[in-house]
This record gives C-alpha cells, structure tokens and sequence, in this order.
C-alpha cells in the first residue's frame, strides 16, 4: 500500500522544510519537494505542518489498581492517543498477581493488549513483587524481549508499588549492567506519611488537602536521593512527572555536574493548577487528584523554561483514565482517592496551545520533547519519533488554524470527563497516520479494526549517551 502526503511543511527536532512523504509499506520510501507516482492513498496538506507521530513515553491503561483485581481505563479507549497525534504509547507493564515480571510482560502483550491496541506500544516494566535475586535476574531477561526501561516507585509505602532504598541499589547496579535505564517516581513516603496523616487527624479531609499534604520539598528530596544512588552505580535515570521549581533546580544541578538523567514533566504540570481540587463539589476536585500534585503558576513557568534549556528532556502525559466511581473510593478521606489523570489525547494539543503558540517553545522543541527524545529514551528511534527515509510511516498533519475549546466530547479520555475541560485549544491532528494506514481524519478517529503492536526496544538509551 502506498500513501502519498503532499505540500506539507514537515517539522523535526532540528529542520522545518516544505516536501511531500511517500510512504510504502508502512516505511516512509521517499521524501522530496514534489513526488508524482500513483498511490492508494493520497492526502493534501497545504497550510498544514506534518509532524512525526508523538511518542507518549508515560501511559497507564489498563493499570491493576491495589486491590489487585480492578482496573483504570483499557486497552480499548487507547484510540484516543491515536486521536490526539500519539501513535506510540510507552505503557507500564505491572506484576500480574502471582506472576513474575516476564509472565506479566506475555501476559500484557497477549491478554490484557491483545486487539484492542490501537496505537503501538512499547513497554516500561514495574516491579511489584520483589523476589531477591531471581527478580534480579529477570532485568536482562526483560531487555533481550524488548524492554529496556523500568520504573520504580520511592512513593505508595507500604503498598507493592514502594520500593525502598536497598532493593532500588539493587536494581540500579543490575541495571546498568545491561544498558537499562531506570525510571523514578520520586517523593519521600515518609514526608507523605507524616503530612497527609497530620491533616488527617485535623479532621481535613477534602480533595483539596491532597496538594497540601505533598510539598515540594518531599519531591525535591527524593529527586536528590534517587540521582545520588544511581551516580553511585552508574546507571542512567529517568525522572518522570517532575512537578516543581525544586525538583526540576535538583535536575538541573545534577546535570550540570555530570549525572546521567533524564528529565520528564506532563502537560498537567505546564497547563494546570492545583486550585482544580478547592471545588467543594468532591465529584469535580477528586478528577485532578494526581501524583505529584497540580502547582503554581510559577512552578509552570519554570517548567516551560527547563524544556527550553534541555533541563528537562520530554513531555509524557502520565494517562491514567480513573472512572469516577473509582475516584468515589476516596469521598470522605483524600487519602483513598486513586491518583491518576487521563490524558493521552490532549498532549500535543497543550504543548501547541500553551507552548509554541505563546512563544515559550519552538516547534521543532515541540517535537523533540513530545516525539524524538521520548523514542531515544526508549530504545525505539529512528523506527519512531522522526521523519526520514526507512523510518515508520507514523505523521500526524497539523492544522495551526483550528480554534476550539477543549469538551469531553471534543476530546475523549475513555472515562467521563477530561482534566482540560473549558480549556482553549489552538491547532490540532487534523490526519494521524499510523505505519501508512490513515486513523483520524478531519479530526476524528476512524473507528475501524485496530491494528497497534508491540514495538521492542533497544538498550542504551538515550540517558546513556551523556556519558559521552
């Protein structure tokens, strides 16, 4: 099949330059000022930028909630990446209950996943289940399949997600043995712990004392704690959903000084504020209960500015579509409230809206944060995250001259509600194509049969090229 996108201005990480795309195959064959061969296909973007597919490299759907049982949002609402400009999720593979972690990769990949993909995944594995040195010996295991990134959590103690100091060496120095990068969420338990259960025995209870109950100097803290441990073995790091002036100032620093991470922060933490969960309406301020929490204005400037230096690296969204009534667990003590904000579809729509249309990004920023540095981390560039001969035919053409405002409706989540609803939208993914074949067009995702895979990523990513 061939697919012939012409009189488009195409825009990577580092050129912006009129051209036609001819994909074959679902590989781009031929990129050139004026292409005319026959096609199947055949799409005009005149006054249109075409962007490569965005790289979401922090998804959760279909996420085991800790009652091991229920789920957040599946596989099923994953379209709505597709219908946002995302044609490759980063998605989080958890121990299955009583399985170990390569089990639970099968298991991901040919159960939960399996058709109802629709856009393609690669994996970032989750330890929840610790098993001494036979969990261990599953990391080169898990980067000969194709995974080569994991994400521990220094946070939800005593849940199966906290993983405390001793086993995060452990997985450190085997890590980087075999060219994994490792993943944070960084927040100190115990700053947690002792905040949210001050408030709680004040009887301060309400969505909006979540905010309240985990400061900046917890993150900060345990953003320094995560980087001094992997300085000391060696092993690059990711921290994602940085939220605040003092964790980003750590990264920084830290980067300044050698250390090999890599920085993440999400749309939420550039667009939003933390005032969202002051609605005395609980159904209303528990849908922007997430972890860390919303932050100031100033916290978002900051934000902007660091993408700008490269403090920090990439945008993912951190999608995690929680039904209300789940969110309902929570009513009557904050604490219960699952975590967790969908998404996924409106990524690049804030990055255009609030980044490069007020001048705080480039466009080619845009898609080294939201496409090309997301896929370098992953092992998976240039398969994903640029355009360029050889490469996956995955674009989104972009249309700067859409105005709307963002709705549930305009913008599904795959639950009931968006975080950015009544927010202003300028521009958005007017054709997604994913591997040649055409998923939205005029905007709208074609519901047709789905069609994502499971795409196996290389070691030694990106955060290990600054050791050079």
């Amino acid at each position: 099949m061939k697919t012939l996108v012409k009189n488009g201005t195409i825009v990577t990480s580092t050129n912006e330059f009129a051209a036609d795309i001819l994909i074959e195959d679902e590989k781009i064959s031929m990129i050139a000022s004026h292409i005319d061969v026959e096609a199947d296909t055949v799409i005009d973007a005149a006054g249109k930028y075409v962007l490569p597919g965005g790289v979401d490299n922090h998804s959760h759907f279909e996420a085991l909630n800790t009652d091991g049982v229920t789920t957040n949002a599946g596989y099923d609402t994953t379209w709505v990446a597709l219908k946002g400009g995302t044609t490759t999720i980063v998605d989080f593979c958890t121990n299955e209950p009583g399985m170990d972690m390569m089990e639970s990769l099968e298991y991901r990949l040919n159960v939960r996943s399996k058709g109802k993909l629709a856009p393609d995944m690669a994996i970032h594995a989750v330890c929840t289940d610790f098993r001494g040195e036979e969990t261990l010996n599953e990391i080169p295991k898990l980067v000969e399949a194709g995974v080569p990134t994991m994400k521990l959590f220094l946070a939800y103690k005593p849940t199966p997600l906290y993983m405390d100091d001793y086993k995060y060496l452990r997985f450190l120095e085997r890590a980087s043995q075999v060219g994994m990068t490792m993943m944070v969420h960084a927040e100190n338990p115990d700053v947690l712990d002792y905040e949210r259960n001050k408030m709680a025995e004040a009887g301060c209870l309400d969505p909006k004392y979540h905010y309240m109950t985990r400061p900046p100097y917890g993150e900060a803290e345990a953003v320094a704690r995560s980087i001094k441990f992997a300085d000391a073995m060696d092993c690059p790091l990711c921290v994602v959903h940085v939220s605040c002036i003092e964790a980003a100032e750590v990264i920084q620093e830290a980067r300044a000084k050698g250390s090999l991470v890599i920085g993440e922060t999400c749309p939420h933490y550039l667009v939003l504020d933390k005032h969202k969960m002051d609605d005395p309406d609980f159904d209303q301020a528990a849908r922007w209960v997430c972890s860390p929490p919303l932050r100031d204005e100033e916290d978002r400037e900051y934000l902007w500015k660091c993408l700008n230096h490269d403090w920090l690296s990439i945008v993912g969204s951190d999608n995690s579509s929680i039904p209300l009534y789940q969110k309902h667990w929570g009513e009557g003590d904050f604490r219960k409230i699952p975590n967790g904000c969908p998404g996924a579809g409106d990524r690049l729509n804030a990055l255009w809206t609030y980044g490069v249309e007020k001048g705080k990004i480039t466009r080619q920023k845009l898609v080294d944060v939201y496409a090309t540095l997301p896929a370098k981390l992953n092992g998976i560039f240039p398969q994903k995250g640029t355009i360029d001969i050889g490469t996956d035919g995955d674009l989104v053409i972009f249309d700067p001259e859409y105005r709307g405002t963002v709705t549930v409706e305009s913008n599904p989540t795959g639950v009931e509600y968006n975080v950015y609803e009544g927010c202003e939208q300028i521009g958005r993914a007017d054709t997604v194509i994913l591997r040649g074949e055409v998923v939205v067009e005029n905007g709208e995702y074609l519901d047709k049969p789905v069609f994502g895979k499971f795409v196996p990523g290389k070691p030694y990513g990106l955060a290990y090229e600054l050791r050079k």
